[in-house]
């Protein structure tokens, strides 16, 4: 019985896992391309077709939050900025829906509003339940989330300049 469990959150965890550093490789991958990160990280591998520089620095950054702390702290601090990330983008669909009522859409929510709503609401009480139960790591994960501001001021003056 345990075993079983053990062997389904081992497996969903390795393929969770890949799937966050293949995604966020390609994130870099585009923001390199932008102007937005280090240049090495735009590019492409030109046998295999994948930003292999990006992989790199994914693969680094992984490293040192695996080192940073427990896997329940990681996953509170991540699971936490991940979902403020998840309900401005509901959010958005609202603001974009009242900003622009008549704009053509290549993909139309299913449950408009109800299920965005839902989603909102979901994401707003694990944000603050999280704050209350585990205040710590919400703050670790508020901090993580800051630390990437000087970056971002960092790139977006440098791609201004150049």
């Amino acid at each position: 019985g345990s075993g079983l469990i053990l062997g389904i959150i081992m497996v969903a965890t390795i393929g969770s896992t890949n799937n966050t550093l293949m995604s966020a490789s390609r994130m870099y991958f585009a923001m390199a391309r932008d102007g937005l990160f280090f240049a090495p990280a735009a590019y492409c591998h030109p046998r295999f077709s994948v930003p292999s520089w990006s992989l790199v620095f994914q693969a680094g950054w992984a490293t040192v939050l695996i080192f940073s702390g427990s896997f329940d702290q990681l996953t509170d601090m991540l699971i936490f900025a991940a979902f403020i990330f998840y309900g401005l983008g509901a959010f958005s669909l609202f603001v974009l829906r009242r900003r622009n009522p008549s704009a053509a859409r290549g993909f139309s929510v299913p449950g408009y509003p109800v299920v965005p709503g839902l989603f909102l609401l979901f994401s707003v009480g694990l944000v603050v339940n999280s704050i209350l139960e585990r205040p710590a790591e919400s703050l670790y994960g508020l901090g993580l989330m800051a630390s990437g501001l000087p970056f971002y001021y960092f790139w977006t003056r440098k791609s201004r300049t150049a």
